[in-house]
């Protein structure tokens, strides 16, 4: 959301899929300030669609994630309640006009986020 006003400048528009019921765009907007398109898929299907993996195990042990997640709450942040499958990974989609996927990003860990660089890249080179 920090770098949201240059994925509007590179002629895009940041929309949010959770999981979870209806009820976690509420608490998400609350929680986060985001104000954006905003859909809930409570059954997955967004994210099978496009291949978006699953967490496993020995990702919640690795030495990134423990460091990561103290660094987390050094900043501040807590995890909150769960919505929806919490095993379910992320990821970054660009979508230009005809429904071309032009970028994908799948996330390998629950802290594995797109490089927000790269995004911006592939969006300004999609709208050009």
């Amino acid at each position: 959301m920090k770098r949201e006003p240059e994925v509007n400048a590179a002629g895009g528009t940041l929309a949010v899929v959770g999981l979870g019921n209806p009820l976690f765009a509420k608490g998400f907007r609350e929680s986060t300030g985001y104000t954006g398109p905003l859909f809930v898929d409570a059954e997955g299907l967004a994210y099978r669609a496009v291949a978006l993996g699953r967490l496993r195990l020995w990702n919640l042990l690795s030495f990134r994630m423990i460091r990561n997640a103290i660094r987390a709450r050094k900043e501040g942040f807590r995890q909150g309640k769960v919505e929806g499958d919490p095993w379910q990974l992320g990821g970054t989609l660009v979508v230009a006009p005809g429904d071309r996927l032009v970028y994908a990003w799948r996330n390998k860990n629950a802290d594995d986020d797109a490089p927000i660089d790269e995004v911006i890249a592939a969006l300004s080179k999609a709208t050009a």
